[in-house]
């Protein structure tokens, strides 16, 4: 894959129109702004809006599950591309908007005319920039606040609405959050736009919306009743902030209210964390206290005034050097007090995210150690950060997450196209599982042998048999498992155990043997098959619903 900046801003402008023409994504989207802008939304005619507006569509399209679709629209449309009427949207297009990354970046490195380094502070990979105008303008430790787009294997293309900010105090305090954090964990971290929007770009309204308020809205809205809502109040009430961490709901109060949540509501755990986030810095107040004084609300409309400053400053040419300089004085830019023998920093970070940031930390340790090539072998494990983006725990992952991952996640998504995709995304998600078990302590490669190294014999072949089976186009569907392929028509066995002998297309019925799991759809005495499971997929059987929102196995 070899993408130019104008494939990407193409294939973005498509993939909007694309997804906005699906019904309700367009009220949807607009209602999302509310949910992304929680410090306000963007001022008409100010300069700094469209840059705004273009991170609120990036969010929305590569970041946020859709009520409305059930998934992040850009992996609905990829995984659908062939249904949709869609000719100009290319999968290579789509897969790099799919693996952008946003984040803090620092720049560690530059070469005019040419690119810059960076380095994402969060998740400490390093990435080369394709950027020939942007080397002309970026300097050694400026702050680059956004979205990365891959345009190449390990190539990436900053978005055009991303922050830069030229100061050493800001570098240094940001350095020295994450370090801290980072210290009360192993791993890395990982943040989403909406958390980049709320702490780089405070803006003002002229009403400012009470927290309290917008939380209880949001969280009925997501079906909870006045009375959980206003007990949830009451928990956070009784543990007030100390102080204003980097990321709140990492091993707290929230932490608890959300993980409650997790286990038995339907609730939209990004949308809550994000709202019972501002909620509870107010609840932490004294009783009767204001959230924001008028003497406190100059200051937010001074700092944007200042950045209004910088950008007609550019705009007329003016000296970079000078103008960061009077943006830092304006912003009156101090680090957070640090101290690195304090025993009682932050909570310790537990959200979602943290596979994607390890995957990222692995395919980083890979490059400096075997080089580019190597990280080219395994770079196909990105993957299963993609599936393991709910998991707020990396101990925690094991020998049921690697099977759902390999034997129902994968097939689902068809993303393997052919039995070699199938051996390489296998030996590569080995390989991750041996780097976490070496250097995390988290025994992911003796899970990896007892539960999934079977599957290198069984997903090939059923990678293989996928070619012959249906769209679904959202029917309604079951699991059957082959009981027998002898005879002239195969014999399979549903969830009750009842034995139906069934008519499935000839090519695919020559790929399975027994024991694998179809899931399909009866249609008189033909099954109409959507998707292939190899029979590792049983040890399932047990659980509710696969984590990607499939079939109950």
């Amino acid at each position: 894959m070899r993408l130019d900046p104008n494939d990407i801003e193409r294939t973005l402008a498509l993939l909007a129109r694309t997804v906005l023409a699906l019904p309700g994504l367009e009220l949807e989207f607009e209602t999302s702004r509310r949910e992304y802008f929680l410090n306000g939304l963007p001022p008409d005619g100010n300069d700094e809006s469209p840059r705004a507006l273009r991170r609120h569509q990036e969010w929305f399209l590569l970041e946020r599950p859709s009520n409305a679709l059930g998934g992040v629209p850009v992996e609905w449309v990829l995984h659908r591309l062939e249904d949709l009427d869609a000719p100009e949207l290319e999968e290579d297009a789509l897969r790099g908007l799919l693996a952008s990354r946003c984040s803090v970046f620092q720049v560690t490195g530059v070469a005019e005319g040419e690119g810059v380094w960076v380095r994402d502070l969060a998740a400490m990979g390093e990435y080369p920039l394709n950027e020939p105008e942007g080397s002309l303008a970026l300097s050694a430790d400026d702050v680059v606040v956004g979205r990365l787009f891959a345009i190449g294997e390990s190539l990436y293309r900053v978005s055009p609405a991303a922050g830069v900010f030229r100061s050493g105090k800001l570098l240094r305090a940001l350095l020295a959050d994450f370090e801290q954090l980072r210290q009360q964990r192993r791993g890395v971290l990982r943040l989403t736009q909406g958390e980049l929007e709320a702490m780089f770009w405070r803006r003002v309204e002229p009403e400012v919306a009470d927290p309290l308020d917008m939380a209880r809205t949001a969280l009925a809205a997501e079906g909870l009743d006045h009375a959980r809502i206003e007990r949830i109040f009451a928990e956070l009430r009784r543990a007030p902030l100390t102080a204003a961490p980097l990321l709140i709901g990492a091993d707290d109060a929230l932490a608890s209210v959300l993980e409650e949540l997790a286990f038995d509501t339907q609730v939209d755990l990004e949308l809550a964390r994000r709202v019972l986030q501002q909620a509870w810095i107010v609840l932490s107040l004294p009783e009767g206290a204001p959230a924001a004084t008028e003497e406190e609300r100059p200051h937010a409309a001074d700092a944007q005034a200042a950045i209004e400053a910088f950008d007609r400053g550019r705009r007329e040419g003016r000296d970079l050097e000078t103008l960061f300089r009077e943006l830092e004085r304006d912003l009156e830019l101090e680090p957070e007090a640090y101290d690195p023998d304090a025993t009682d920093g932050p909570p310790a970070p537990d959200f979602p995210g943290v596979v994607a940031a390890m995957v990222e930390e692995f395919l980083w340790e890979t490059g400096r150690v075997r080089g580019d090539a190597a990280v080219r072998e395994v770079a196909m494990v990105r993957a299963f950060g993609d599936f393991g983006a709910d998991y707020g725990v990396f101990e925690n992952l094991g020998g049921r997450e690697l099977v759902l991952f390999a034997a129902v996640w994968l097939p689902e998504r068809k993303l393997l196209k052919t039995p070699d995709d199938a051996r390489r995304m296998l030996a590569a998600l080995r390989a991750f599982c041996a780097w976490s078990q070496e250097n995390q302590d988290v025994a992911l490669l003796d899970a990896y042998d007892r539960d999934v190294a079977s599957l290198e014999r069984s997903l090939p072949r059923l990678v293989e048999a996928q070619r012959w089976c249906r769209s679904d186009n959202g029917q309604a569907s079951q699991v059957f498992e082959v009981a027998s392929l002898e005879g002239q028509h195969p014999l399979v066995r549903d969830s009750r155990g009842e034995e139906l002998t069934v008519e499935i297309e000839p090519r695919l019925a020559d790929a399975l043997q027994p024991g694998d799991r179809l899931r399909a759809r009866r249609n008189g005495a033909r099954l109409d098959v959507f998707c292939c499971y190899p029979a590792e997929s049983a040890a399932l059987t047990r659980s509710r619903a696969d984590d990607s929102g499939g079939a109950v196995l």
